[in-house]
């Protein structure tokens, strides 16, 4: 964490900032699904001062398509010309429930476009590996590395999952993130990854533990995910996986969309619901002690740094410690997306609020306001106890109402059910 003084300011580089749009599922043009995804796009376009003002792009985790049937994919390429942001996406298990994923390989072309398919691989001592979809992009300061963990597996639908990088995707992989440190290991910008389910959902079961202790060990700030159909967050001290709820097998409450950011030294997440009018508030700074990956400076002073999401500029930005007086909060200064300001903190303060409002609000009520709510973490922290099953759910923080998590999973997905 930076050190902060009483002059100290709370300007930063621009921070990285995605939309995450869960597992879409997408059956027929009558589904829910196809209403959802059109409204959570109709939501982003009314953003202020424009969509990509405050963040980089929307990301589609995959399961795509309910059954990988190109009628399916055509009902998202019927969405995507009023996609606000550009979109990037990664193949899911349903993209190949029959085994093929040649409906989605043409949705991919045109999506993201031909240079961006491995072709197929061969080699003398492994089996061959068929065309995949995985590619590498600096967006916003950070290396954004984009898995496809479903073409080199064997899944298809009635036979169970199979989730593989195979040995060119393995081999790319530890070079794109050890590119990513300096001489001394130290790592040099941030780096993100994009994956359709765990590390602990990989074959064959030895690339498990190597993908987890890879990111572990080159500090890879977020492993972005789907497959759960949860809003899910865990964190190993290192690296924070994060999943976020279905939208077209939604079991886990309202509708709607994650926004992500990594800004600075810190990593943060927050699901807003479709039926949430704005603003919506995201603090990025200082990180919470459920996020944190190290001890805050023990110093007098506080950077607070806010993304606040609005179809208008709110009338009123500020935070508080605790229960203590609110502070009004500065506006984004040139490229930056964040409110800032620079605040005391008591040795004995525990909660950090940020509220936004808009000229609407009346005072009291909800409607046109909004706040997040973190509990700082102090100079005291230690890193959660290494689990058995590295890079998996066991780190999972379990219930956090302000960030979306409800905690239970009742539904299907997660108890084995059918949906």
């Amino acid at each position: 964490m930076s050190d902060l003084n009483p002059k100290a300011s709370a300007k930063a580089p621009r921070p990285f900032v995605f939309v995450h749009v869960g597992d879409l599922h997408l059956d027929g043009p009558d589904a829910a699904s196809v209403r959802d995804l059109a409204a959570i796009l109709a939501d982003l376009a009314t953003l202020s001062p424009s969509p990509d003002a405050v963040a980089d792009f929307l990301y589609l985790p995959g399961d795509i398509a309910e059954d990988g049937r190109a009628a399916q994919y055509d009902l998202l390429r019927g969405a995507l010309p009023r996609a606000p942001l550009p979109v990037r996406l990664i193949a899911g298990d349903h993209d190949r429930q029959h085994g093929c994923m040649a409906d989605f390989a043409v949705l991919f072309r045109e999506v993201m476009g031909e240079d961006r398919v491995v072709p197929p691989r061969t080699d003398p001592v492994r089996r061959p590996l068929p065309e995949q979809y995985f590619y590498a992009e600096d967006i916003g300061g950070v290396r954004c590395l984009f898995l496809d963990l479903c073409s080199a597996g064997y899944g298809e639908k009635g036979k169970g999952l199979d989730f593989r990088l195979g040995w060119a995707q393995a081999e790319w992989l530890t070079r794109e993130i050890l590119a990513t440190l300096d001489a001394q290991g130290e790592p040099t910008r941030p780096c993100a990854v994009f994956m359709h389910a765990y590390p602990d959902d990989l074959d064959p079961p030895d690339t498990r533990a190597e993908t987890a202790g890879l990111f572990r060990a080159a500090r890879v700030r977020l492993v972005e995910m789907g497959h759960t159909h949860y809003n899910e967050l865990a964190q190993d001290g290192v690296t924070l996986y994060a999943a976020a709820r279905s939208v077209g097998q939604n079991e886990d409450g309202s509708v709607g969309y994650a926004v992500a950011a990594i800004d600075r030294d810190v990593t943060s997440w927050r699901f807003k619901p479709l039926d949430q009018p704005w603003p919506f508030v995201l603090i990025t700074s200082p990180a919470d002690r459920r996020l944190a990956t190290a001890a805050r400076a023990d110093e007098p002073w506080l950077c607070v740094r806010a993304l606040v999401l609005s179809g208008t500029a709110p009338a009123l930005v500020r935070c508080r410690v605790d229960d203590g007086p609110w502070i009004t909060m500065d506006p984004p200064d040139g490229d930056d997306r964040c409110w800032t300001r620079s605040i005391p903190w008591p040795a004995e303060g525990r909660r950090l609020s940020v509220q936004a409002a808009l000229d609407t609000w009346n005072g009291e009520g909800p409607q046109g306001m909004d706040f997040d709510v973190i509990e700082p973490v102090g100079r005291h922290w230690s890193a959660p106890h290494r689990a058995g099953r590295p890079g998996s759910d066991a780190f999972a923080l379990g219930r956090w109402l302000q960030k979306g998590l409800r905690g239970d999973q009742l539904g299907p997905n997660r108890n084995g059910r059918h949906w």
